[in-house]
């Protein structure tokens, strides 16, 4: 699968481990320079408490707006993933509309797509040759209309299946740029560790110049920060984590339309 940006290469325990290690030393760092400050006492506790509270109102914003793409992002997944197989559902019904041998063809194609798309997201070793064969199916059931079509079928009746057919063609189109390929852009994850990197260091500074800090508060803001962050991490990859899409629809029918095609073979050979 595509996933472009050195961020989305990472694998999720490095990338919270990755998250946890920015706090601490960017609070470690903050401390250090807060510590040495102090001693000079030229530094006012309000002036560094509003900088700070500044900064962390910015990584706030960053945090809800990343947090709100990735979630409107797994919800439409989801949304895809039940749009998808009521189409192909939908276009496997209105073979009925066409001749039987069209018909047992298209369906015998819907029944296999149906397989075809359902996959573990989770092993996508032939993600890409699953890609290939639903284009190819597409091609061949868009020949059985075209067919029909050049033979002078039934416009209406015809026509019904198309615009079902044209549904499983978008859907797929969707379901693979929206799961595969849509990622949070690599410069907001910069930024992000950015500003998160400059709020810890201002926490750390703060509790520094005040002789406040403690390797309790170090750690409690450390894992707060970081599971936030990694679970933005999570919402955003389709393929990867805990929070993944169930594809139990398109299991389910899968099992309906192989049943369904077993129950035909014999008719079909009467």
């Amino acid at each position: 699968m595509d996933s472009s940006g050195i961020f989305n290469q990472i694998s999720l325990p490095y990338f919270g481990g990755f998250s946890v290690l920015l706090v601490l030393v960017s609070m470690a760092l903050g401390d250090f320079f807060g510590r040495r400050s102090s001693r000079k006492g030229v530094l006012s506790d309000v002036s560094i408490g509003s900088a700070v509270a500044a900064i962390l109102g910015l990584l706030a914003f960053l945090l809800a707006f990343t947090f709100n793409s990735t979630a409107e992002r797994f919800m439409q997944r989801k949304a895809l993933l039940l749009n998808e197989v009521n189409a192909i559902s939908t276009t496997y019904l209105r073979a009925d509309l066409i001749p039987v041998e069209a018909r047992l063809r298209a369906r015998a194609l819907l029944a296999e797509y149906s397989a075809v798309r359902d996959f573990d997201p989770k092993h996508l070793e032939n993600f890409e040759q699953r890609v290939l064969r639903s284009k190819e199916i597409h091609e061949e059931l868009w020949r059985i209309a075209a067919e029909l079509s050049s033979e002078g079928y039934d416009g209406i009746r015809l026509g019904k299946f198309i615009d079902a057919l044209n549904e499983v063609i978008d859907f797929n189109t969707s379901r693979i740029h929206v799961g595969a390929h849509y990622r949070i852009p690599s410069p907001i994850w910069a930024a992000l560790a950015v500003v998160t990197a400059l709020a810890m260091f201002g926490i750390g500074f703060q509790l520094g110049a005040g002789r406040r800090g403690s390797v309790q508060i170090a750690l409690a803001l450390a894992l707060s920060f970081s599971i936030v962050i990694l679970l933005i991490a999570d919402l955003d990859r389709s393929y990867q984590g805990w929070l993944i899409v169930e594809q139990a629809p398109m299991s389910e029918l899968h099992q309906e339309l192989q049943r369904a095609q077993r129950a035909v073979v014999p008719d079909s050979i009467r």
